[in-house]
C-alpha cells in the first residue's frame, strides 16, 4: 500500500511516499501525480523517499517518469533520499538531499 502525502510550501511542491512503491500500488501513484505536475507550473518539486519500506523496478520506472515529467514542464526536480540509493539507480541525474527542509 503506498500514502502519498502532498504540501505546497513556499513556491515548492513536496511529495511525500510512504509506504511501498511496487507494481500493484505505482499506477494510483503515477495518475495522482502526473495530473498535479501537469496542470500547475511548479518551480520546484521535491520527492521525499524517506518513508519508502519498499520500491522494486516498477517503482524505479514510476520516480523516472516523474523526473521526465518535471522537467517537460521545466520543474525543478529534488530527491530526497537518506541512503543515496534512489540516485544510484536513477543515474545521478536528479539532484539529491538528506533532509527536504535543506531545500527551504
Amino acid at each position: 500500500m503506498i500514502y502519498i502525502n502532498f504540501e505546497f510550501r513556499k513556491g515548492i511542491f513536496f511529495i511525500r511516499l510512504i509506504g511501498e512503491l511496487n507494481k500493484e500500488t505505482s499506477q494510483t501513484a503515477i495518475d495522482e501525480i502526473n495530473t498535479l505536475i501537469a496542470n500547475n507550473k511548479f518551480t520546484y518539486v521535491v520527492i521525499n523517499t524517506n518513508y519508502l519500506n519498499i520500491i522494486d523496478l516498477t517503482g524505479i520506472n514510476y520516480l523516472t517518469k516523474i523526473c521526465y515529467l518535471a522537467k517537460e514542464q521545466k520543474s525543478n526536480l529534488v530527491i530526497c533520499d537518506k541512503t543515496n540509493i534512489i540516485k544510484t539507480l536513477l543515474n545521478n541525474n536528479v539532484p539529491n538531499i538528506k533532509d527536504e527542509l535543506e531545500v527551504l
